[in-house]
């Protein structure tokens, strides 16, 4: 057994050596499980591992609560899936080979994958003075084993896929992709806002162009990419979730079956799965709060875009579930079969 002193040293160095992994990618973005708190993201951000980092010894995004077990999607998706994920926990490669995920990754690799998020604010990692706001990419490492996948969250508040390009976030992505690395793409949410030429992309011909961009790059780094569909706002209308999203979604579907690329689609989930709990529940997924609710909206807020953090918990096992449901090949790196919500 080692005694806590070690158990610590240990944490530091393997923590050290997935730095290192990523290419020098800021700490903060690194959001792999580092065993904390299992709690469902209702305490302080502290115990909940919802701090600025959103990863460390001492932080991880422990908000993902307990382990999962048990049960798949059954969202289907069009377009590729990029090769069915083999029964061996090596199976973190380009293109699988072959079988079926089992029970979690219990073979880590000789190296862990980096599974690397890009997209907005509704994937981002925020820091501990806008508690409990949380993209569902910040507490998503806590589903994978962190010895045999880590993720990176470089997801940016207010980027579209044009915007995210040209303002260089895509670079440091890029340079550090490596064989076997993973790509989740989401963007779309600012992509429609059309009055702003930093942002606007045209769906069937630029905002595809942009993912395209980076469906190529991440295959020339022996990376496999995996676009997904924006989430749904929490918008209603006789008791249905009301697309706001038009003709962005459509355009991914097209494209990642013309590329065959792996598709998420979580405009689909996330529309299903809230018009499922009702209009009511949903609201708690999102960032809405009464006055006095939370110290850093001492005035309460009403946010009907961005997550809270058991809304962003929530997504995160959706799309994981769906990703299973897929045999996508990182779907392998889970530490176990995840639950949809």
């Amino acid at each position: 057994m080692y005694s806590n002193r070690g158990r610590a040293l240990f944490g530091v160095l393997s923590w050290l050596s997935l730095v290192a992994a990523c290419g020098g990618i800021p700490p903060e973005r690194i959001v792999a499980n580092w065993g904390g708190s299992s709690g469902t993201g209702s305490g302080t951000p502290t115990s909940t591992g919802a701090a600025a980092s959103g990863a460390g010894p001492t932080g991880g995004a422990a908000a993902a609560g307990a382990v999962m077990g048990g049960g798949a999607a059954g969202q289907a998706a069009a377009g590729g899936q990029g090769g069915s994920a083999g029964a061996s926990m090596s199976a973190a490669g380009t293109s699988g080979s072959g079988g079926s995920v089992t029970t979690g990754c219990t073979t880590p690799p000789a190296s862990p994958a980096t599974i690397y998020l890009i997209g907005d604010s509704t994937m981002s990692v925020y820091a501990s003075n806008l508690y409990p706001r949380m993209g569902w990419g910040q507490p998503l490492g806590n589903l994978f084993v962190s010895s045999c996948a880590v993720v990176v969250d470089q997801a940016i508040s207010g980027r579209s896929s044009k915007s995210f390009f040209d303002e260089g976030a895509w670079a440091p992505v890029k340079a550090a992709l490596k064989a076997g690395d993973y790509v989740l793409i989401q963007f779309g949410h600012n992509d429609q806002k059309s009055d702003d030429v930093a942002r606007y992309t045209d769906p069937p011909t630029t905002y595809k162009q942009f993912l395209t961009t980076y469906v190529n790059d991440a295959r020339e780094k022996q990376a496999t990419p995996i676009l997904l569909t924006p989430i749904h706002r929490n918008s209603w209308s006789g008791g249905k979730v009301s697309d706001t999203h038009g003709a962005y979604p459509p355009a991914v579907r097209e494209l990642a079956a013309a590329l065959q690329v792996g598709l998420i689609d979580l405009t689909a989930l996330t529309k299903a799965y809230f018009e499922r709990i009702g209009q009511a529940e949903t609201n708690k997924l999102f960032l809405n709060l009464p006055p006095g609710a939370s110290p850093n909206y001492p005035e309460g807020v009403t946010d009907n875009t961005h997550l809270q953090d058991a809304g962003a918990v929530a997504i995160g096992k959706l799309a994981m579930a769906d990703a299973y449901s897929q045999n996508m090949p990182f779907a392998a790196l889970l530490s176990a079969v995840p639950v949809p919500p």
